[in-house]
């Protein structure tokens, strides 16, 4: 193995590298989508709940001003954290392009040595 076999392979392996931190983001970006269902999900039974317990006249204190307080927090930072992760996937995938276009351009100028 020469030199320039040597740096095609540490090329190749920067690009997956980046491709596997991409997919990781990625995965993790849909495990948020999964948690904001869920607790889109939780809200609605919550709410049922309080309706069931009203229709049936049970005395409890409702405070709906600290459920919407909660929640409102809760929002805020998971979207915080979204937008923190969307961001380095974009970093990621930019470098990745890059990497992917030096490979392209690696090729074509062997390609012209070659030919």
């Amino acid at each position: 193995m020469n030199n320039e076999d040597l740096d095609k392979l540490k090329l190749d392996l920067e690009c997956e590298k980046f491709r596997l931190m991409s997919f990781q983001l990625e995965n993790l970006l849909e495990e948020y989508d999964k948690l904001l269902e869920l607790r889109e999900n939780i809200q609605l039974k919550f709410f049922q709940a309080m309706e069931n317990i009203g229709k049936n006249e049970i005395p409890v204190r409702e405070d709906f001003t600290r459920w919407d307080e909660v929640r409102t927090k809760e929002r805020k930072i998971w979207m915080e954290e979204i937008n923190f992760i969307a961001d380095l996937k974009y970093d990621i995938d930019d470098n990745l392009k890059i990497l992917d276009n030096n490979k392209l351009q690696r090729l074509f100028i062997e390609k012209e040595i070659n030919d």
